[in-house]
Order: structure tokens, then sequence, then C-alpha cells
């Protein structure tokens, strides 16, 4: 992708239409969220940091609107914003912001960026001390702002048809639990049968109906291809390597690493590529795959390749092992 040769961007997520994605981005001109085209380099700004030098995103976009969490500052991920862009009425709004202990310092947020599905949008924002967080539901098209849990929450996400999951543990020391209820409502819901046996796992990605995520200990990689269905191990590692936490669902294709490795699988071939060698990470849905290569640079304005290209256009995955 020509752009990525000569900017630095750091994608966000993809677009609906299969030729775009949503990244932040350093330049001289500017920085900030914005929508990129792959195949002529246009950027469409969104919003600006207020600071170009410490600001950065966590985002997620589903169908109409990217949401997103601006943090303010590397040394600490408890000041952000959360922001939304209507993609179709071109509006920007401020669904939440973190809020500060009497000290003046920001209470505690865990690290997990929020999601959007369905017109709702979920976060979680610390509020009190030992952790204390509420997971926020913002009706989008309505603008109401439920608090669906208050407790000690980690990231929340959302499943098709409202539901709404985060993990969170009974007390201090004990094994996370995941817990649903209805994203609209507020109201408890009963947790699907994919999540039921899961304790402290952190690195679960859906896209709403496909859930893929690494083990409590990153030694192996789990799929189950709905929120109905029992999970199962889709890929295991040996001796000192770790699945990473950067796996990616879009449809039957997952992306994840082993680091320095890079892989994109088809669940429904069973069967996946390495992509590079070299270290980096994936973008994937239903129609795109975009891969970011690792260069080693350390400055904060490193360019990376990027390389972005229709799912049909992959070559056959051969079989593994």
């Amino acid at each position: 992708m020509a752009l990525s040769r000569s900017t630095s961007l750091v994608p966000l997520a993809l677009a609906r239409h299969g030729h775009s994605f949503f990244a932040t981005i350093y330049s001289r001109r500017f920085s900030g969220v914005g929508e990129i085209d792959a195949r002529t380099s246009a950027v469409t700004r969104i919003k600006a940091f207020p600071d170009p030098q410490l600001d950065q995103a966590w985002a997620a976009y589903a169908g109409r609107w990217l949401v997103w969490n601006e943090y303010h500052g590397f040394d600490s991920f408890n000041d952000f914003t959360t922001w939304a862009w209507d993609t179709q009425a071109h509006r920007l709004t401020q669904l939440g912001a973190a809020t500060r202990r009497p000290s003046g310092q920001y209470w505690d947020s865990p690290w997990h960026g929020p999601d959007v599905r369905g017109g709702t949008a979920v976060w979680v924002q610390g509020v009190g001390p030992d952790q204390l967080g509420d997971v926020h539901a913002y009706n989008l098209r309505t603008g109401r702002d439920v608090v669906v849990r208050h407790g000690h929450p980690g990231g929340a996400f959302l499943l098709d048809h409202h539901v709404l999951v985060w993990a969170e543990a009974s007390a201090p020391g004990v094994p996370t639990r995941m817990h649903a209820a209805s994203a609209l409502t507020g109201a408890p819901a009963r947790l699907p049968r994919a999540f039921r046996m899961l304790r402290n796992v952190t690195g679960l990605q859906t896209d709403g109906q496909r859930i893929a995520y690494p083990d409590p200990h990153y030694k192996s990689l789990w799929w189950s291809p709905s929120p109905g269905a029992k999970p199962f191990e889709v890929v295991a590692t040996r001796h000192l390597d770790h699945v990473d936490n950067s796996v990616q669902v879009g449809g039957r294709y997952i992306g994840f690493g082993i680091q320095p490795r890079v892989f994109v699988g088809d669940t429904k071939t069973r069967r996946y590529i390495e992509i590079t060698p070299h270290g980096g990470w994936t973008r994937v849905d239903a129609r795109s795959l975009l891969v970011l290569y690792a260069t080693g640079a350390k400055a904060f304005d490193a360019r990376a390749p990027i390389a972005f290209v229709p799912l049909r256009d992959l070559p056959p995955m051969p079989a593994c092992g």
C-alpha cells in the first residue's frame, strides 16, 4: 500500500466495502484518525489528535459506525476519551471520557478498546478504587447511554442480537468468568455456550458470530463458529512459542501471530498459511486482509509496510503438516 511507504500508519479496522481501512495517521500535515483508500492512498480525515506526539487509538468498526478510545500519553492508558464516527452522516460524537480520582489522577481502566455492533457501542470506564468500573452501552441512534454493569469488569464486546459479554472475577485472585446482558436494556442474559467454560481469557475476538481466542497461557488458539457452539482447538504451539494477543476474526478467516511469524487461517478448510516470518499483525474481515509488516524501527513515527488484498486473491492454503 503506497501511503505506508511514506507515512506512519497504524491500522485500526477494515471498512465494509473492501477497499479501505481506518487508521491512526502520523504526519506533518495531519495526525489523528482517518480512513484510507488502499487503492489510491486518499485520506479522509476524521479527527485530529490533541497531542500528535503522544495520542493513539484503539478502535472497532461495524456497518456504519467507527468507535474508538483516544488515549492521551504513553505512560498510562487510563486517560482517554471515547468517540464515534457515523460514516453515513459524517458526524463525530464524543461518547465518554475517563474520570479522575480526588487526587487528580485518572481511575484505572482495563487496557481494552471499545466495541460496536448493531448501532450500539460498548466500553469499560474506571470509576473508583480497586479497579471499580462501569460497562457502558451507548445507543448510537438515540444517544442513550446505559451502565450495564457496575463492578470490576474487564474488556467488553458485543455479539449479534445486542448481546453484551464481559469478563469479571468475583474476588481478587479468583479466575475471571464471562457474563452477559442485553446491550439495549442492561438486563442479565443467558451466557452463550461458547463462553461458559472460559476462565482468565483476555485475548478474545469476535465478529459478532464467530469467536477466536488464545487460551489463558497463550499456548493454543481456539475457535467457535457461533456463540452457541462449543469451542475447539485449532492451533497448538510447542516449546517456548506462544499465540500472541493479535487474534483477528472475519467471517471464516482468522489472523493470528506466533511471533515472529504471522498467519491467516481458513476455518472452513481448517488450513492456515504463514504470511510473514518477520513479525507484524493482521486485520481481517469477511472480504479483505490487511497485513502490517514489522520493521524493527523504534521511532514513534516509524513507517511500516502495509499490504491490503482481497481474500479471494489469496493462494490456496496447503494442507497442514
